[in-house]
């Protein structure tokens, strides 16, 4: 982190990932306005390009080719990424609510979140479970991907009846590949594509429908013209022709390419909207009846002129609404006004690698033929994609350094002052500190005699009689963008040690050192942090009873925790027994992915994956743990797997023990031995070989063995168990959502450490 960053004074948010966002945030970060923070909130960390879609489906396309990896594009070009679900927002207070988190706040916002197709009736939630809706994108392509194992695992001898409702583009491109893949599998199934209205795609390009119809007919696709699908049923559908007859036609699965719907925190939110939901925006994108509000993409009503929902509007929304929301920062400019095409050319695949062009205008690309006309699309589309993509390193890079672009404009006053005192003297003004604790919720505890809001110098709790106290702290800077996450994670960190010992945590006090920002900001921060701090300590039963706070160049937390344990329940690291078996119960590898993160390389669902697994509690692996005959207990933090196992090998004690650990048996994350060949490592990992070099064999060193000196935060815990007992041991840890434990290895009665 750079000490002389330029402080943050204002806060832009762009809700969805959608195509303008995507573009808003790259033009922005490359041409930044000092002082100005960007956060991209979006509920899915790989957002689709949905004009790759079709051709990801028919396996043309890898899924990392046609999705923007948001958190990897945000940490390359040094934004926050929020991943939550969104579920209003308040205009007047500024204000964005998110699913099972504090809500965030705002100066300026973009809306460019994706839809829905209008569901269809069902008759009863097995009936509902035929369904299978397009959008959302990433949620269809998990159910496309278990329709085709459905299909290829399908011995049946009558052809299994899929129908496609809707015959717009996507339901037409979908009906088209799925019989494509079907043929060419040699799978028993046949495809129906039904439509309410004559025509396919557009009333008014007949040419392109006549081929469509062509195409279609070629593949043996079922077309049904003039007919509603009112209801699903268990057995199909219920139908309705243009002759008012209404019948029930058997299908297996249903996917439904229907007419789009608009969020329904929309219309909840008091946001302006029209009859179908979709949020009223002027010409110049911002939503009506206000002045920081904006919105793109096909979840709005462009109210000068109605536009169809076609991702190509979103594209070419970018460009005026980041000139927008600049001159809305800047002042400096006046705004500028989206002027839609006419005619939107729509390029629609019908076949192995071909396409096929639909117009309302005239078209020289009409003139192609369709094998041409899919390479023009698919430069089209790969050269969109690139640009969006972040930079990839064959290995790691010895000398990279993330320099964003200097600031043409700032938000930052010419009479700001930094806090450049150190000591006392760095902590936040005491107004700021109390605004941002009176809006945190903080539970009751009886224990608690005096808390964090009562002032005093020190927390006054009551424990219970006969109980040892367990304390402990611990302190990191921020390794990832979103403070409420990292408020979390923390958490689950310090409270580990705790729980490593076999103990109880009560009480816990926060230190924050925040980044330089004015007092709106530095509250919002606090609110982030200290919300995901105290949804942690709820859950887990533990008190927040004071901390500290302070300023420096880069956001770090340190937390320390109480805890009790009864004499007979301590649980030490030393081992005992030879012959026990070692059980790890996460996987390792978070210091490598993000040492890939920070350079922007690591893939974000494999960051969703570690964070995950950081957030999960070792508490209850602790209890399992505990109805075994427990002997040796750590959590694997800092100094690696085998440097905390070396600290249980209890080499001042005289007992003589060891461990033998089989690498090919520790769980990894996935991706992370494919990091370690690429050369990421945590700064960390080869002080941690280092340290223990002189009591391992020559072969056993960082390159060889990577995953033994991989850091981890939040890791799991290290414990044995006699070997007759490591098998209930494992099954009950898997029953109670410890899924990835694993045995790893087993005491030796040598003072030595073995790896095979």
């Amino acid at each position: 982190m750079n000490p002389n960053a330029t402080p943050v004074v204002s806060d832009l948010v762009l809700l969805g990932g959608g195509h303008a966002n995507i573009q808003v945030l790259k033009m922005l970060s490359m041409k930044p306005i000092g002082g100005l923070r960007i956060t991209l909130v979006s509920d899915q960390t790989h957002s689709p390009y949905s004009g790759m879609i079709p051709g990801y489906l028919a396996g043309y396309y890898s899924y990392e080719d046609c999705h923007f990896d948001l958190r990897r594009l945000c940490e390359e070009l040094g934004q926050r990424f929020i991943k939550a679900k969104i579920i209003g927002i308040d205009p007047q207070t500024k204000k964005i609510q998110l699913e099972g988190r504090a809500e965030i706040g705002y100066d300026c916002a973009s809306i460019n979140v994706g839809i829905e197709p209008e569901s269809i009736a069902y008759t009863s939630p097995e009936a509902a479970l035929k369904q299978i809706p397009l959008k959302p994108i990433s949620r269809f392509i998990r159910h496309w991907e278990r329709l085709l194992a459905d299909l290829k695992a399908y011995q049946g001898g009558e052809a299994l009846p899929i129908a496609v409702v809707g015959a717009g583009a996507a339901g037409v491109e979908i009906a088209i590949i799925l019989k494509m893949l079907i043929d060419q599998n040699g799978w028993n199934a046949k495809v129906s594509l039904i439509h309410r209205h004559e025509f396919l795609v557009s009333a008014k390009d007949r040419r392109a429908q006549k081929k469509l119809s062509e195409t279609l007919k070629a593949l043996d696709i079922k077309v049904l013209h003039n007919t509603q699908a009112l209801k699903t049923q268990e057995n199909g559908l219920v139908l309705k022709d243009d002759r008012g007859t209404v019948y029930t036609q058997g299908f297996f699965r249903i996917l439904t390419a229907t007419q789009a719907a608009a969020p329904l925190w929309f219309e909840r939110s008091g946001l302006p909207v029209n009859v179908d939901g979709f949020v009223k925006v002027t010409g110049n994108l911002l939503v009506q009846n206000a002045h920081d509000l904006f919105a793109a993409g096909d979840c709005i009503h462009f109210s000068p002129s109605p536009l169809k929902k076609a991702g190509v509007y979103a594209v070419r929304q970018g460009r005026v609404l980041e000139h927008n929301i600049r001159a809305y920062f800047s002042g400096k400019s006046a705004f500028k006004t989206f002027h839609p095409k006419k005619n939107v050319l729509s390029l629609i695949t019908i076949g192995e690698r071909k396409a096929l062009v639909h117009q309302d205008s005239p078209s020289i690309l009409r003139w192609m033929w369709p094998s041409l006309l899919w390479t023009v699309k698919d430069g089209i589309d790969r050269r969109f994609m690139k640009r969006f993509q972040a930079r990839t390193f064959n290995t790691k890079p010895h000398d990279f350094k993330k320099v964003m672009p200097q600031p043409l404009s700032t938000l930052v006053p010419e009479d700001w002052e930094s806090n450049t005192c150190g000591g006392c003297g760095s902590k936040l003004a005491a107004s700021t500190l109390t605004l941002s604790l009176n809006k945190l919720d903080i539970p009751q505890d009886d224990s608690v005699l005096l808390g964090v809001k009562d002032g005093e110098d020190c927390a006054l709790t009551r424990f219970s009689e006969h109980t040892l106290c367990l304390q402990s702290i611990d302190q990191f800077r921020s390794f990832i963008s979103d403070p409420f996450l990292l408020g979390q994670i923390a958490t689950q960190h310090a409270l580990s040690d705790i729980y490593a010992m076999g103990g109880v945590a009560r009480t816990a006090q926060v230190g924050l050192t925040l980044s330089p920002a004015n007092r709106k900001i530095q509250q919002e921060d606090v609110s982030q942090v200290m919300s995901g701090v105290l949804d942690i300590l709820t859950r887990s039963a533990v008190s927040l009873v004071g901390g500290h706070t302070g300023e420096g160049a880069e956001l770090a937390i340190a937390i320390a925790v109480q805890g009790e344990v009864a004499p007979e329940r301590v649980l030490r690291k030393r081992l005992t027994q030879p012959g026990n078996r070692l059980i790890l119960t996460k996987p390792i590898g978070t210091g490598a992915i993000f040492a890939a993160n920070m350079l922007a390389q690591a893939n974000g669902k494999r960051v969703d994956e570690a964070l995950s697994s950081m957030l999960q509690s070792n508490k209850t692996a602790m209890e399992i743990s505990k109805r075994f005959a427990v002997s040796g207990c750590t959590d694997i933090t800092g100094f690696g797997l085998l440097g905390h196992a070396f600290e249980m090998m209890g080499k001042n004690s005289g007992n003589g023990l060891g461990v033998k650990i089989d690498y090919q048996s520790i769980p990894l994350f996935d991706g992370v031995c494919e990091l370690f060949e690429r050369g990421y490592y945590a700064s960390i990992a080869q002080a941690n070989y280092e340290s223990l070099s002189t009591v391992l064999s020559a072969e056993v060193n960082n390159q060889r063995f990577p995953a033994l000196f991989d850091p981890q935060t939040s890791g799991g815990l290290l414990f044995s168990v006699p070997p007759d007992q490591a098998e209930d041991c494992l099954q009950a840890l898997y029953q109670n959502g410890v899924s990835k434990a694993r045995v790893i290895g087993e005491v030796i009665d040598q003072n030595k450490i073995i790896i095979l």
